[in-house]
C-alpha cells in the first residue's frame, strides 16, 4: 500500500515550506526524549517538568545525551514531534515533509491538572512566542455529563486560553467517552481516508468519538486523517505510521502554525473559522474535513472572523429532580449524574436509567453503578454487554465496568466478545488476558479498521484460546 503524504491528504496541493511554523512556539501535552532522528531540532525542543512541590525545571531535550531506542512509554511523544517538524524524505516517489519544521516546542509531560496549570503559568511567563497548546489528553471519566468548566483537567488549561493561545485539543478515541471537551478547545476528531486523498474511498472511523458535550455543543469542530499518518522510521529505513486523534489534532496543529507563521496578524480564532468555514463536507460525516489550501487561500483574500466560540451552556439543570424527567436526553444527562453524586438515587433507581431511550443516559447510569455488587448483578452486566450496541460506546462502558473485578475464571467471558470487533472492547481483552494469561498472545492493536487486518490481530489470540480449551479437556 501506498500512503500519501501528510500535507497531501491535508488538502494541500503541495508540501509546506522549510520555514513553515518559523517564530511560533507549540506547547504539547506529551513527553519527549532525544532521539536521534530528531537532532535537527537542536535548540528547538524544550521539556518542562512540574514536580510534586510545584516546581519546575526546564532542559533543553537535545542538550541530553541522544538514543536510538523507541519504547512504548517514548514512541507517542516522538511520533508526534516527527509528524510536525521531521526532516524530509523522498520514499518511493512520494516527498514526505513535516507541517511545522521551523516551530518551537515545548513538551508539558504531566496528566496532573494542578501541575500542568503550574506548568503552562510559568511558560507563558517565557519570551518564547508560544501560540498554540496541543492537547493530547482526551476527556475522562468514561460516564459522567457536567458543565465542561467543571472539568478540572479543563481548569488547569484556563491559562492557555487566557493568554490567547490556540487549544488544539484531541476529540478521542473511544465511543466510550460521554462528555466531550468544552467549545473553547478546537477539536479535531478523525476519519478513515485509507492512506489517501481520494473523497470517494472516505469513510467515517468506527472508534473516533462525536457527540454533545456537558454544555449542548457538538464535537469535534474539524476531522483530519485518523490513520497511517507517515514519518520517516525511528528505528531504521523507511516510515513509521502514527494513528488515531492524537495524530489528526496533530497535523492540524502543525497548519495552523503555519498559517500563524506566515501571517502573523491572524488571531486563533481567524485560524479556527476559516479552516471549519472551508472543511470539505461529507454527508452524515460528523463534522467537516480539514482543506488546507481552500483556508490558505480564503485567509490570503483577506477573511477575517475574529468571533470567539460560544462558551455558555445551553443546556441548564436548576432542579435536577425535574429536569431528570425533561424529554432533553442531555438534561436527563446532567440531571441524572447530579442526583447520583449527590446520592440522592437508590441502585435500583440507578439501574432503571441504564434502559433510558439515550445512550449519553445509559452511560452515566453504568458510572454510577461502577462494580457489581454480586455475582447475580454481575450476571446482568454481562448480558448488558451483549445486548448494547456499540454504535454509542454503551456495550464498551458496560466491559470496562466489569473488568475492575473480574477473575480468572471469566475467560470465556471475555473470549466471547472479540466477535464485536471494537478497539475497546480488545482493550478490555488485553487487559484482562495480561493479567491473567500472560502466555497468551498480545493484540497489537491497530487503528485501521480494515476487515482483513482486524482478523489478522485476533487470529494468534483466537489460537491461543482453542489450544488451551483442548488442553483443559
Amino acid at each position: 500500500m501506498i500512503v500519501e503524504p501528510t500535507w497531501k491528504r491535508i488538502g494541500l496541493k503541495e508540501p509546506l515550506e522549510e520555514n513553515s511554523g518559523q517564530g511560533i512556539g507549540i506547547i504539547i501535552l506529551d513527553y519527549i526524549v532525544p532521539h536521534i532522528s530528531l537532532y535537527h531540532l537542536k535548540g528547538r525542543v524544550k521539556q518542562v517538568k512540574v514536580h510534586k512541590d510545584l516546581t519546575i525545571t526546564c532542559s533543553d531535550v537535545f542538550e541530553e545525551p541522544l538514543t536510538e531506542k523507541v519504547t512504548r512509554d517514548t514512541d507517542h511523544g516522538l511520533m508526534v514531534l516527527s509528524l510536525l517538524a521531521h526532516q524530509s524524505l523522498e520514499f518511493k516517489g512520494n516527498m514526505y515533509s513535516g507541517l511545522a519544521p521551523s516551530a518551537n516546542f515545548i513538551f508539558l509531560p504531566t496528566s496532573k491538572p494542578d501541575r500542568i496549570k503550574a506548568g503552562l503559568e510559568w511558560i507563558l511567563d517565557q519570551d518564547w512566542n508560544a501560540r498554540i497548546l496541543l492537547n493530547l489528553w482526551v476527556p475522562q471519566p468514561f460516564g459522567w455529563m457536567s458543565p465542561t468548566n467543571q472539568d478540572i483537567d479543563v481548569q488547569a488549561m484556563q491559562p492557555a486560553l487566557d493568554a490567547g493561545l490556540l487549544v488544539v485539543a484531541a476529540g478521542g478515541n473511544s465511543k466510550a467517552l460521554n462528555n466531550l471537551h468544552p467549545n473553547s478547545f478546537f477539536v479535531v476528531g478523525g476519519f478513515n481516508d485509507k492512506g489517501a486523498n481520494e473523497k470517494s474511498r472516505y469513510e467515517q472511523h468506527p472508534s473516533a468519538s462525536y457527540g454533545l458535550n456537558g454544555d449542548g455543543y457538538w464535537r469535534p469542530d474539524l476531522l483530519a486523517p485518523y490513520t497511517y499518518l507517515p514519518l520517516p522510521s525511528l528505528t531504521g529505513e523507511g516510515l513509521n505510521y502514527f494513528g488515531g486523534t492524537c495524530g489528526a489534532s496533530t497535523v492540524v496543529a502543525g497548519l495552523c502554525a503555519y498559517l500563524m507563521s506566515i501571517m502573523p496578524e491572524l488571531t486563533p480564532n481567524d485560524i479556527r473559522n476559516a479552516l471549519t468555514e472551508v472543511g470539505d463536507v461529507i454527508e452524515d460525516f460528523p463534522a467537516s474535513i480539514v482543506n488546507g489550501d481552500k483556508a490558505i487561500q480564503l485567509l490570503k483574500e483577506g477573511y477575517r472572523n475574529s468571533k470567539p466560540p460560544s462558551t455558555e451552556p445551553l443546556v441548564k439543570v436548576t432542579d435536577e429532580n425535574q429536569s431528570i424527567l425533561s424529554k432533553n436526553p442531555l438534561e436527563r444527562a446532567l440531571a441524572l449524574t447530579m442526583l447520583i453524586k449527590k446520592e440522592k438515587l437508590t441502585r435500583d433507581e440507578i439501574w432503571r436509567h441504564t434502559n433510558d431511550e439515550s445512550p449519553m443516559v445509559k452511560k452515566v447510569a453504568i458510572q454510577g453503578l461502577g462494580d457489581p455488587v454480586d455475582q447475580l448483578e454481575r450476571e446482568k452486566y454481562w448480558s448488558k454487554v451483549h445486548k448494547e450496541s456499540s454504535k454509542c460506546g454503551v456495550r464498551e462502558v458496560w466491559a470496562y465496568a466489569l473488568l475492575g473485578t473480574t477473575t480468572k475464571e471469566e475467560l470465556d467471558k471475555w473470549m466471547s466478545l472479540i466477535e464485536y470487533r471494537t478497539i475497546d472492547i480488545w482493550i478490555c481483552i488485553n487487559l484482562f488476558l495480561r493479567k491473567f494469561y500472560p502466555d497468551a498472545p498480545e493484540m497489537e492493536i491497530s487503528p485501521d479498521p480494515d476487515p482483513k487486518i482486524m482478523t489478522s490481530i485476533v487470529a494468534p489470540v483466537l489460537d491461543w484460546y482453542k489450544h488451551s480449551i483442548n488442553s483443559s479437556v
